[in-house]
């Protein structure tokens, strides 16, 4: 009889990494991508919340974010939503951040040049 192999749907990269809430600074920049001349600030989702004594310059991203995809340098058409939707980056949902992420990826590997209103086409085709 042939023996049967585990498989498992997590990349091997990932198998030994730690949980998102328990990196440091310096782990979260790493494994996210994110420069050293970006400062970031790892606080939890109450503490997230904008206030009108916010700093100026600073942009408001969730965990949840990078564990959908979320990498730096933003992808053109991430920073083609945030300028289009006008929507603070802190609201949007892990999802739409999957499909972007995702759209980005493909634009890459297939050179398409993928615009902002194509895939949103795309998803009122779906939608219809």
């Amino acid at each position: 009889m042939a023996s049967k192999k585990t498989v498992s749907s997590a990349r091997v990269s990932e198998a030994g990494e730690k949980a998102i809430d328990k990196l440091d600074v310096k782990e979260f920049r790493e494994r996210f991508c994110i420069p050293n001349d970006v400062s970031i600030e790892l606080v939890n989702k109450e503490a997230a919340m904008p206030t009108e004594k916010g700093e100026e310059k600073v942009i408001l991203f969730t965990k949840e974010q990078f564990n959908a995809g979320l990498r730096f340098p933003l992808p053109a058409l991430f920073k083609e939503f945030l300028h289009f939707s006008q929507v603070p980056p802190i609201f949007i949902h892990p999802n739409l951040v999957r499909v972007l992420m995702g759209c980005s990826i493909i634009n890459m590997l297939y050179s398409l040049d993928l615009t902002l209103l194509e895939v949103f086409f795309v998803y009122s085709l779906k939608k219809a």
